[in-house]
């Protein structure tokens, strides 16, 4: 999460500011500050918020605007007040990546955003361009600028693999993965955040479905950002497993779904050695540790596999019916398939 908030402006948040310090060389006074405010928001029909630390301590006043009177494309000026510069991250770019993703959580409808942040060391030379000019202020500085998309904010970033025409999408938050989902080849994509990604870097087509020929789509998130070392790690381990030479896999994941029932069953497809199968029933066994009992949770225990958030690390697919058949997989009975056919040749090729 963010760890910057915005508030909308209140006149009365000049007195504030004021104390505080003024946006380095844009406003003469709070009087100014509070007229060039009011001339901005009424001629623009623009926005100005209050840019809040963790703690709630003022860093800068945020000036946002529509491009072209176009809400789906917007500019945004940071302007940091005198001598808050260690409020954050002495990065820029690190900052106004934060301050996009607190401006996400209060407009996630638009498509595109361009941030803005003076260069208090470069004042303008009046009639030299490109500089931030407010209203009539006579101090404009150059600016540090950055694009986004509304998806490069994100809680997710995600890592697509493909495999036999599936894809496999695993989604990660604070360095954790929380998601591995499947794809079937002609399959619309349901998951909104999953969707915005991709539509992003154009990998979805006009009918909604993924269309690459990528074997590895990675759409990392500038809100939440994954360590280096754990996409490497992710992308190794899943590159190896789907060609049959990774048994056990060993990243971080967590789970924020599921009862406790569904819990425990999770943990005990967990403990299924890879090219092993059991049955529903034989799950439920272990669950009730019951013979009797477990013909009548089996079908409890296909719903808890289906529920399974994190596939293949929890590998769901070791899971079949009491005639061996291959029945009730999220991601199809064909990938299953693929998936056990997968590790029996590396059983016995190990």
């Amino acid at each position: 999460m963010s760890i910057i908030t915005l508030k909308t402006w209140r006149q009365i948040d000049a007195d504030l500011v004021w104390e505080l310090g003024l946006p380095i060389n844009l406003f003469r006074n709070k009087t100014h500050l509070r007229q060039m405010i009011s001339q901005y928001r009424k001629l623009r029909q623009a926005e100005v918020y209050l840019v809040l630390n963790q703690k709630g301590l003022i860093y800068g006043l945020l000036f946002m605007e529509s491009i072209f009177l176009d809400p789906r494309t917007l500019i945004g000026n940071l302007m940091p007040l005198t001598g808050q510069e260690n409020y954050f991250d002495p990065s820029k770019q690190q900052t106004l990546n934060q301050v996009g993703a607190a401006y996400f959580d209060l407009n996630p409808y638009f498509d595109q955003l361009i941030l803005q942040i003076p260069n208090e060391k470069e004042i303008v030379i009046p009639g030299s361009e490109p500089a931030i000019y407010l209203g009539d202020s006579i101090y404009p500085n150059r600016f540090e600028t950055k694009q986004y998309a509304a998806a490069d904010f994100l809680l997710y970033s995600f890592l697509l693999f493909t495999f036999k025409k599936h894809h496999i999408a695993v989604s990660i938050c604070s360095n954790k993965i929380v998601r591995v989902e499947f794809i079937q080849p002609g399959q619309q994509i349901t998951n909104h955040s999953l969707k915005q990604a991709l539509a992003k870097d154009c990998y979805l087509n006009e009918s909604g479905e993924i269309s690459t020929d990528q074997g590895i789509v990675e759409l990392l998130s500038k809100r939440d950002q994954i360590n280096i070392e754990l996409k490497l790690k992710i992308i190794k381990q899943f590159t190896d497993y789907f060609s049959g030479k990774l048994k056990e896999f060993t990243l971080p994941f967590e789970f924020n779904e599921g009862t406790d029932f569904q819990r425990r069953v999770w943990q005990i497809l967990a403990k299924i050695p890879y090219g092993s199968v059991l049955s529903y029933e034989e799950v439920a066994q272990q669950l009730t540790g019951n013979s009797k009992k477990a013909y009548a949770y089996a079908r409890a225990v296909g719903s808890a596999c289906g529920k399974n958030p994190i596939g293949i690390i929890i590998p769901c697919h070791r899971v079949i019916g009491k005639d061996r058949s291959l029945t009730g997989f999220g991601g199809g009975v064909k990938l299953k398939g693929h998936l056990l056919d997968l590790e029996f040749m590396g059983r016995s090729s190990g």
